[in-house]
C-alpha cells in the first residue's frame, strides 16, 4: 500500500509543477508583450436640444413698435433662447393696441390655448393701453375714472395669469411691468404713482401664480432718451434693456 502512494504523490507533484510553470510563462509573456486592447475615445458631446416654444403675448411692446429694426424685447429674447437651445422656436401672438380685455378674448381661441399649453416660456405685456387709454387719458386725466380702470384691468390681469398657469403648470412665465411715458407732462407725478401701484399689485399676482415680474419703471427715466420718436414706445436701446432683464429672469429657471 505504501508503495502505491509514492508513485501517486510523484505524479501529482509533477502535474502541479507543470501547471505552475505554464502560468508563469504566460504571465511573463503578457508583461513583455502585452495584448492589444481597444482604445476608447470619448465621443464628442453634442448640445442638447431641449425643445419647446417661447410664446409671446400682449400688445405693441411685444410686437416691437418703436424699434427701428422691428425687434421687440420679445424678438431679442426669442433669438437668444433659440441660440442657447433653451427653446426651438419663437412665436409672437401679440396684437398692437390690445388691452387686458382683448388678451382675455384671445385666450379663448383654441389655437392660442394650444400654443400656450405647449410652450416652455411665455411672456406678457399688457395694461398700458388700459391705464393710459392709448394716450387719451393723459390730456383728460380723471383720477376716479383711472382708479376704476385699474381695478378692472388688474382683475383681468389676474384672470390672464390664472388661465396661463392652468393651461401650462410647468412653463416659465414672465410679465413685463409698466413704465411711465408721461413723466414730462403736468400729470407726470400722478402717473408715476399709478404705474408704481400697478406694478406692486402685479408683483403680488406674480407670487400667487408663479409669474416673474420684469421691472421696467426705472428703465424709462428720460422720455427723450429712452423712448422712440412717438414718445410712448421704447426705442432700440430700451428694448434691449428689457430683453436683458427678461433673460436674467428666464435663465435662472433653467
Amino acid at each position: 500500500m505504501k508503495r502505491l502512494r509514492w508513485p501517486l504523490f510523484l505524479t501529482v507533484s509533477l502535474l502541479l509543477t507543470a501547471l505552475f510553470g505554464y502560468g508563469f510563462v504566460n504571465a511573463y509573456s503578457d508583461v513583455v508583450n502585452p495584448p492589444k486592447r481597444a482604445v476608447l475615445t470619448p465621443t464628442k458631446e453634442e448640445p442638447v436640444k431641449k425643445g419647446g416654444t417661447y410664446v409671446a403675448l400682449g400688445d405693441s411692446l411685444t410686437r416691437g413698435v418703436g424699434a427701428s429694426n422691428g425687434n421687440s424685447y420679445a424678438a431679442l429674447v426669442g433669438r437668444d433662447l433659440v441660440k442657447a437651445n433653451t427653446v426651438e422656436r419663437f412665436q409672437n401672438l401679440a396684437v398692437s393696441g390690445a388691452r387686458t380685455e382683448n388678451l382675455l378674448k384671445q385666450l379663448k381661441q383654441k389655437e392660442v390655448l394650444r400654443s400656450v399649453s405647449q410652450a416652455k416660456v411665455i411672456s406678457v405685456t399688457i395694461g398700458g393701453n388700459d391705464l393710459f387709454n392709448r394716450g387719451e387719458g393723459v390730456t383728460n386725466f380723471d383720477a376716479k375714472k383711472t382708479a376704476a380702470t385699474i381695478t378692472t384691468a388688474q382683475d383681468n390681469l389676474k384672470k390672464t395669469f390664472r388661465i396661463l398657469r392652468e393651461q401650462n403648470p410647468d412653463a416659465v412665465i414672465f410679465y413685463v411691468g409698466l413704465y411711465n411715458p408721461f413723466r414730462a407732462t403736468e400729470n407726470g407725478e400722478a402717473f408715476d404713482a399709478i404705474v408704481q401701484d400697478w406694478n406692486a399689485k402685479s408683483r403680488t399676482l406674480g407670487i400667487e401664480y408663479d409669474v416673474e415680474i420684469i421691472d421696467t419703471f426705472n428703465l424709462v427715466r428720460d422720455v427723450k432718451r429712452d423712448l422712440s420718436s412717438d414718445q410712448f414706445h421704447p426705442n432700440d436701446s430700451t428694448y434691449e434693456e428689457i430683453a436683458k432683464a427678461s433673460l436674467l429672469a428666464v435663465n435662472k429657471r433653467f
